[in-house]
């Protein structure tokens, strides 16, 4: 396991313009919390691969990693298991432009954990669940449609997430223009 790299001094690296580095280190990444459930990275801290570069006024840092999310499926309440990836680059340019300034880096300090962190988060899916087989059940736990409904984590009919009480949903007005495009 390579050491654990929270802070990262850009400076110390070297780099003139023009020049890079590639270096693997782990950085602690903490858990994530959705719908009051905790979601933990399979390794942490996290091994990740890094490429800094110097421009001609700031850097240009790629953060990259694989990883597993675990914690309870959405949809059964069952353990889960999903596998990612990250794959962000944080430019830090503050001489030519204000907004290129990152977040993270203040002086030469670079706050990798936060930004690993919410490279992370970006990752995450707006669902951590298992696949549905053909049927509605739950490829993960095995779990069938029907034992879904006895839980009360399915709906009995898809039509139910277009319907309030009986009523048919109306479409929203805003969308009225892009219903009208032929695509």
């Amino acid at each position: 396991m390579p050491a654990i790299t929270d802070q990262l001094d850009l400076d110390n690296l070297g780099l003139k313009p023009g020049g890079g580095m590639r270096f693997e280190t782990a950085v602690r990444v903490g858990g994530y919390v959705f719908g009051a459930q905790r979601y933990e990275l399979s390794a942490e801290p996290l091994p990740v691969l890094i490429d800094a570069s110097r421009t001609s006024s700031g850097y240009v840092v790629r953060v990259r990693s694989k990883f597993a999310v675990k914690g309870p499926c959405m949809r059964c309440s069952d353990d889960f298991s999903l596998e990612l990836k990250i794959d962000h680059s944080e430019v830090h340019e503050p001489s030519l432009d204000e907004e290129l300034a990152s977040d993270y880096v203040t002086g030469d300090d670079l706050d990798l954990a936060a930004l690993v962190h919410d490279a992370v988060g970006l990752a995450l899916p707006t669902s951590i669940a298992g696949e549905l087989d053909g049927e509605g059940g739950c490829k993960s736990c095995g779990r069938t449609r029907q034992k879904l409904l006895e839980l009360g984590v399915a709906a009995e009919d898809d039509a139910d997430l277009d319907t309030v009480g009986d009523a048919p949903r109306e479409p929203d007005p805003r969308w009225a223009k892009l219903r009208e495009l032929e695509l």
